[in-house]
């Protein structure tokens, strides 16, 4: 097995549909009235929370596959249909996931926020999610399951540098910056998506000849 192009594939996929720099605006919107110190618990706990699920369902995989009967085939051709969907709704404009993020904030607390929305949905949604179960599948050995974690580590560090320095990117990159780079990840997304989908039915087809 190529380590190097998995780790490569595997920090990509996940980069691509984590968004980073895409949803800066985002958790902006979020966290505009906290203070810096509740800003800052809000980011490291959002952070930890967001990137111990998915190395969590990343490594768990094969066992909800088999607790609900789904194949991953299956799973690859549902996964790059919804990959497709979000990039689709991230592309026009709707971000459907954002709206989704906004609903019921005015009265929660900061602990509540870092879980809700900002570590789910914003940072591991659906997409997320299938996507590192589709990847822990094709890891063929223990080494290449460790790549795929320090994938997902590498990944949502990025994630914290960019609350960090969320202020600073904004005004370096602006609002319409922001809106291109989360455009041009979406059409990388929506060609992950059809991936997904291809080798899925790939699969299915190889098992019906069979």
């Amino acid at each position: 097995m190529d380590y190097l192009s998995y780790f490569i594939t595997a920090f990509t996929t996940i980069f691509v549909i984590v968004d980073p720099p895409g949803n800066i605006p985002m958790f902006i919107a979020l966290t505009e009235k906290l203070t810096h110190e509740e800003r800052e618990r809000v980011s490291k706990k959002s952070t930890i929370i967001a990137a111990g699920l998915l190395i969590v369902i990343a490594l768990t995989g094969d066992l909800l596959l088999s607790i609900f009967h789904v194949s991953i085939d299956s799973l690859r051709i549902a996964g790059g249909i919804l990959l497709f969907a979000v990039a689709l709704d991230i592309l026009t404009g709707s971000r459907g996931k954002e709206a989704y993020a906004r609903r019921g904030l005015e009265h929660v607390d900061v602990d509540s926020l870092a879980v809700f929305p900002i570590a789910l949905p914003l940072y591991t949604g659906p997409g997320a999610i299938t996507a590192a179960i589709v990847l822990n599948s094709e890891a063929m050995d223990v080494l290449s399951r460790m790549l795929l974690v320090l994938a997902i580590v590498a990944v949502y560090v990025i994630v914290r540098l960019t609350h960090i320095y969320s202020e600073f990117i904004i005004k370096v990159l602006g609002k319409s910056g922001s809106d291109i780079i989360a455009r041009l990840m979406a059409i990388f997304l929506a060609a992950i998506g059809v991936e997904f989908v291809f080798a899925g039915l790939t699969g299915k087809l190889k098992a019906i000849l069979r």
